[in-house]
């Protein structure tokens, strides 16, 4: 019946009986959804409409393995908390997640999809919103991974100075303190949790920082070195100058073998004339080659594995 031609009226929510609905995984204090200043509409039927509005804190489980290509799956679980024996049926509506007013883009995650479910659990009914969110990964590899596999390719190229040019200690400590300090730097940007690829990247080029720096040592160690070399080493050496075409030849032979006009380009070299300045050599081809197909079978698989998520 209507009361003065009126169909419905408003009225206080605190005023008419409603469920208790709540957040159950929020991250503050459990609170009644709704607020005082919200009114209900009581139609002359007797249905009441209530629309009540809420700007919700919600935690969720977070896998940042694949971080910061990582998907995460955050939901919102509404239950009746006082209700122990179904007397109140909670259903989902028609059109599920609405995301028309999510008019303010986030700079750090985008929403690719939504769903919803209704279900029973010990004799609770709830209702549960799940959102799922890619971050937006433009920021982590223009600021961080690109940066440090600059350094990791500025880390083997000590082993490009020659010894003698007394900079390669100095340049392999300053490209080690620039990852350090950079490392600093953007340590509030990375999860602050362990388990991720990108943290086991950074540690992986901190060892090759730290491999380079005491291999120069060595080698300045080895280079200023005034014994004989051993002979098991000089048949490396040997080696590498057939590899390189450069003959070796016995202690007296090589001027006999000689022809009676010698070039600029000397291609035969006596056993006499291997001494540690070689062995450091040797030891600067092999150890640049080294560092640099493995930071490249590194690099190339976290970025394939991070990219693939």
């Amino acid at each position: 019946m209507f009361y003065g031609n009126a169909g419905y009226i408003k009225v206080p929510q605190d005023d008419v009986w409603k469920p208790d609905l709540t957040l159950k995984n929020g991250f503050t204090k459990l609170t009644e959804l709704g607020s005082s200043v919200i009114y209900v509409d009581v139609q002359s039927t007797g249905n009441v409409s209530w629309y009540p509005f809420e700007v919700f804190e919600s935690k969720c489980e977070i896998d940042i393995t694949y971080f910061p290509f990582d998907r995460q799956a955050c939901q919102l679980i509404f239950v009746a908390w006082s209700t122990k024996d179904l007397s109140i049926e909670v259903k989902l509506g028609g059109e599920g997640v609405v995301l028309l007013d999510y008019a303010d883009d986030n700079a750090e995650w985008t929403i690719v999809s939504t769903s919803a479910s209704q279900y029973s659990s010990d004799l609770v009914p709830k209702v549960t919103f799940t959102l799922n969110l890619q971050r937006n990964a433009g920021f982590y590899v223009t600021n961080i991974i690109v940066p440090v596999i600059l350094l990791g390719i500025l880390n083997f190229f000590t082993f490009v100075l020659p010894a003698d040019s007394g900079e390669k200690m100095g340049y392999s400590i300053t490209v080690f303190l620039a990852f350090t300090v950079f490392l600093t730097i953007v340590s509030s940007e990375l999860p602050k949790t362990s388990g991720s690829m990108l943290g086991y990247y950074l540690i992986f080029q901190l060892g090759m920082g730290i491999f380079v720096v005491c291999a120069t040592a060595i080698e300045l160690r080895l280079h200023h070195k005034k014994s004989p070399v051993p002979n098991s080493i000089r048949q490396i050496i040997k080696w590498h100058c057939k590899f390189k075409g450069v003959e070796v030849c016995k202690t007296g032979n090589c001027k006999a073998n000689r022809n009676e006009v010698e070039t600029l380009d000397e291609e035969r070299m006596s056993e006499d004339d291997i001494n540690w300045i070689d062995v450091t050599s040797l030891l600067d081809f092999i150890l640049f080659w080294f560092s640099f197909a493995l930071n490249l079978i590194v690099t190339t698989a976290i970025i394939s594995i991070l990219a693939s998520k």
